[in-house]
């Protein structure tokens, strides 16, 4: 054999060695990763669980019982619906713990479809883009009436928050709300919204002013503005429906400045609250802080009011929209507490019921309230392996896996990966009572801590304080004028 026999046979001869070791090594890992979630890098993932019981109990019109369940309020399963915002989308729906694919779709932008779950459905959604996801509940739903639950909810733009220039979500909304959509403007905006069939309406809007809309019940739209806003739904103090009916739904409010955590929020609000109702807005504190509650629209402060840290206060602000500021980061919430009164005092108006979302950033304390007075469910769930903290309670939670709350009430948590909240409640009162309908918004529980780039302006800088300085100025040139008059008339009477 030759020199140049022996090297070629070397060259290959180590080729065919880091080929061997290569597949060993990656044969290795797959059997180290065997049972264990893996996640790609380019997924979203949204979590969530189907309220247990959907129905309405009301008083009986026989003597024989005293509540009864009409047939028409009883859903055996609820509607997901999921709208993508960019093209090339591909969604699946997975069932959980057992993790089996129950539904997918591969959308464009605008696209929407509509997944039935059944009651009590644990569910995780997952993307390889960010989508929109909104859970809606009511008697036999169905995606072609004209009508429907209206969420109680804030909308999540492109890039999974709050804030932003560009969101695209599926509305939902009963008739009996006129206008329950609501743009708020955080900036100086022009705005363009567009409904999936391609009808368009566009407005201007300056920082800190809003402009209230009426969308198509299950029709997708896109809503593209120049200055950063916020899009809520609710309708809190227009429901022209009966008694009964009136189905005011808990909420968390987001931060102006992303996340749920921080120094400004707006929401609408309502100038008729129920004096029977033990409902409102609920501030918790990690700190003492100093609070002031603004009427948007007039530009005015309502209140201002101390929190003192751990216990949270509870406010009725009346008012269209309303803003809160405060000294240090707190959270808000809208809640409906509890039913009022016994079964023999039944209080139909008081229907106190929820789905509502809180997404926590990693490693960022934060305090929350659980309606006390109500039947509830409230579950922590986790993408990745966590720890969690809640109150004095460190426990870990599993990836693709939840933690289920024991106690209603104010509560703090803090975890070192980022979760997802979901608290969902109905009314003790009667005992077969259920959740009659329902609307939220599912967030990606990855964009928990995006912090969009906004600039707010502050809430009292509007047309009262541009008067004064307009007086100021006018006066200052008046000033001029009459100091230049009378140095003239000085100089003729000198010569």
């Amino acid at each position: 054999m030759t020199l140049k026999d022996i090297r070629v046979a070397t060259k290959y001869g180590l080729r065919t060695t880091r080929a061997i070791l290569t597949f060993l090594t990656v044969s290795s890992v797959l059997i180290l990763l065997m049972g264990k979630p893996i996640h790609c890098a380019q997924e979203y993932v949204y979590y969530g669980v189907v309220p247990p019981k959907i129905h309405f109990a009301r008083k009986s019109v026989s003597a024989a019982v005293d509540f009864e369940v009409p047939p028409w309020s009883v859903a055996g399963s609820a509607l997901l619906s999921v709208v993508a915002s960019r093209d090339n989308t591909n969604v699946k729906i997975y069932s959980l713990p057992e993790g089996a694919l129950v539904g997918e779709a591969a959308l464009n932008t605008m696209d929407k479809r509509f997944f039935s779950l059944p009651n009590g459905t644990f569910f995780k959604v997952v993307s390889n883009d960010m989508v929109s996801a909104v859970l809606l509940g009511w008697g036999p739903l169905d995606p072609g009436d004209i009508e429907g639950p209206t969420p109680h909810a804030f909308y999540t733009a492109a890039d999974g928050s709050y804030v932003g220039k560009e969101f695209v979500f599926v509305a939902c909304q009963w008739s009996s709300t006129p206008s329950p959509y609501r743009v708020i403007a955080l900036e100086d905006a022009q705005v363009t919204i567009t409904r999936e069939d391609g009808t368009k309406q566009s407005f201007e809007l300056e920082a800190n002013t809003d402009e209230k809309l009426a969308l198509k019940a299950f029709s997708a739209y896109k809503v593209e503005s120049t200055g950063n806003v916020m899009v809520q739904s609710s309708g809190l103090g227009e429901w022209q429906g009966a008694c009964e009916e009136d189905v005011k739904s808990s909420f968390f409010v987001p931060s102006a400045q992303g996340g749920f955590m921080g120094k400004r929020f707006y929401s609408d609000s309502t100038a008729s609250w129920d004096p029977i109702d033990d409902n409102g807005f609920r501030i918790s504190a990690l700190e003492d802080s100093t609070v002031t509650v603004w009427d948007v629209r007039s530009r005015r402060t309502m209140q201002e009011l101390e929190v003192k840290r751990g216990a949270g206060a509870s406010i009725k602000p009346k008012g269209e929209l309303i803003a809160l500021e405060s000294d240090k980061p707190v959270t808000l919430a809208y809640i409906e507490n509890g039913s009022m009164g016994s079964e023999e005092s039944y209080h139909s108006c008081s229907y106190n019921a929820g789905v509502m979302y809180l997404g926590v950033k990693a490693n960022e304390e934060t305090p929350f309230f659980v309606p006390a007075d109500s039947n509830f469910e409230a579950y922590v769930f986790a993408y990745e392996d966590t720890v969690v903290k809640i109150g004095d309670l460190t426990l870990p939670i599993k990836a693709d896996s939840y933690f289920q709350m024991p106690i209603p009430g104010t509560h703090k948590i803090i975890s070192d990966k980022n979760v997802v909240i979901e608290v969902i409640h109905w009314p003790k009162v009667p005992s077969i009572q259920g959740l009659k309908s329902f609307g939220a918004v599912v967030p990606c529980i990855q964009a928990a801590n995006v912090t969009p780039d906004v600039k707010l302006t502050p809430l009292g800088a509007g047309e009262e304080e541009k008067f004064p300085t307009t007086l100021i100025i006018a006066g200052a040139a008046a000033a001029v004028v009459v100091a230049a008059a009378g140095f003239i008339a000085l100089r003729r009477r000198t010569k």
